[in-house]
């Protein structure tokens, strides 16, 4: 069974698209939180693949690379009773006025 993340060979899916963006340092930022967490083994890399699997279809379709990246990290660390979706959902909150 093929889950959403699973696109090639897909009839009509068409080729998939290559072109080059600039890295935006939220970007970074996720591949450096993601690459912390394995390094202090919080999580592991077939724990973020679940995780990323695991996202509503609808939802993974609507999101870019780097934002699948953050949500299943976030889901992560609340199944794992890290931080609570509040406590997520508040510090979002600060960094966002913060960066206006």
């Amino acid at each position: 069974m093929t889950g959403v993340h699973d696109l090639g060979g897909s009839p009509g899916a068409g080729p998939i698209d290559k072109s080059q963006h600039e890295t935006e340092d939220w970007e970074r930022l996720a591949d450096a939180v993601t690459i912390a967490l394995d390094k202090k083994g919080i999580k592991t890399t077939d724990e973020h693949r679940r995780a990323l699997e695991s996202l509503d279809p609808k939802r993974y379709r609507e999101l870019g690379y780097y934002e699948r990246w953050i949500a299943a990290t976030e889901l992560l660390l609340v199944e794992k009773g890290i931080l609570t979706r509040e406590e997520i959902d508040q510090k979002a909150a600060e960094l966002e006025e913060r960066w206006r």
